[in-house]
């Protein structure tokens, strides 16, 4: 993490095995998926590992969280996945409506958007 005012490093998180594909942020809490096939809550402050979310059989590709306890992802295993970053469990298991790689989410407290 670095400071984007100065351009200093702030401090390094260490836990993927594999690349980062994406990673979203509110301030406090930091998520992040990998090319591992995981997603990643982090405490942003402390700078250590919360939660590591598994489901997706290939590259993380895409996150959405703005905050709260709530988290999308897409992979290019074809599914969309919602997640309860708080508790670090599936909510919500899209599978078999995609025929291709998920690049982009996105979704609102009433519905999703793809």
């Amino acid at each position: 993490m670095w400071c984007v005012e100065t351009g200093d490093f702030i401090k390094e998180f260490v836990g993927h095995t594999k690349g980062l594909a994406c990673v979203q942020f509110d301030g406090k809490t930091i998520v992040s998926g990998s090319n591992d096939h995981t997603i990643k809550v982090w405490d942003a402050e402390k700078g250590i590992c919360k939660h590591t979310l598994k489901g997706h059989t290939d590259l993380v590709r895409t996150l959405y969280f703005a905050g709260g306890n709530r988290a999308i992802s897409g992979s290019y295993d074809q599914t969309v996945k919602v997640w309860d970053v708080e508790k670090g469990v599936l909510l919500l298991d899209f599978e078999n409506v995609h025929t291709s790689w998920v690049f982009g989410v996105q979704f609102s407290m009433t519905k999703i958007v793809r």
